[in-house]
């Protein structure tokens, strides 16, 4: 259907991963990709891949923890393509430790990428949206920001904080045209799953036992939460602002959950 034609995304942490599966979906929908990874590799591989269908794709290599390397960003967006018409914040870590043994530069570095960073990428994007009167941002939060665990309290402050941005934004920017929504996924199939499976004691156990966990019986696709970004990026979900919307399989439906949540 070509519903992004002509309109710029911004995709943070597209690289790999979720990003990389946000930024397939809005190609087949015929958007302006921008691909804004700190890792160069992994950035210039993606776009290569991904010119093969088409040559409006562009990686900037971007470190949201930095404040003048986004501001270069967003600069370079609009002196490739002229406008901003879409922001995915997803680049993030993960950081599950005690209380006890988090340090500080724990709590610093998850921060700072996290949840600072879709601020700063969202507050420099703003001035370009403001003009076109038009705007839609997405932030990539999880469903630990709605049902957590223990010895998670650094990962499941910085989501929950970026569903509570998410809000607040929304009515903040909400007069000048521009949404805010934001993606709530759990466990889905990425580099970073399948590792976090391979260093497992039991990867076939343990993959059982996170697929039972959902009510489908079988975690997120990448596609999965692109095909739902591309949903909030087009003037279909026009009226849709200020949401947290989880996607998880139905695993935060439940009242009980096993350590593998």
């Amino acid at each position: 259907m070509r519903r992004l034609e002509n309109r710029t995304a911004i995709i943070t942490g597209a690289g790999r991963g979720i990003g990389r599966g946000i930024a397939e979906c809005f190609l087949k929908e015929g958007a302006n990709i921008i691909i804004a990874d700190c890792n160069q590799e992994e950035g210039f591989k993606t776009q290569e891949e991904l010119r093969q269908q088409s040559e409006n794709v562009y990686f900037i290599q971007t470190d949201v923890k930095s404040e003048d390397s986004i501001k270069n960003m967003v600069n370079r967006t609009v002196d490739i393509f002229e406008r901003i018409d879409i922001l995915v914040n997803n680049a993030g870590i993960t950081v599950f430790e005690t209380l006890e043994n988090a340090t500080i530069e724990d709590w610093d570095n998850l921060i700072n990428i996290d949840l600072r960073g879709p601020f700063l990428c969202s507050k420099h994007v703003l001035p370009y949206m403001k003009k076109q009167k038009k705007g839609s941002i997405i932030n990539i939060s999880s469903n630990h920001a709605v049902a957590t665990l223990p010895d998670t309290e650094i990962y499941a402050a910085a989501k929950g904080g970026v569903n509570a941005m998410t809000r607040s934004l929304a009515l903040s920017l909400g007069r000048y045209g521009i949404r805010v929504n934001a993606i709530c996924p759990g466990f889905t199939d990425t580099p970073h799953y399948r590792q976090w499976l391979e260093d497992s004691n039991n990867k076939e156990r343990v993959e059982r036992e996170v697929k039972n966990l959902h009510a489908l019986k079988t975690y997120c696709t990448p596609e999965d939460i692109g095909n739902l970004a591309v949903y909030l990026g087009t003037e279909e979900a026009g009226m849709m602002t200020g949401e947290n919307i989880v996607l998880d399989g139905g695993v935060a439906a439940r009242l009980y959950h096993s350590k593998y949540c």
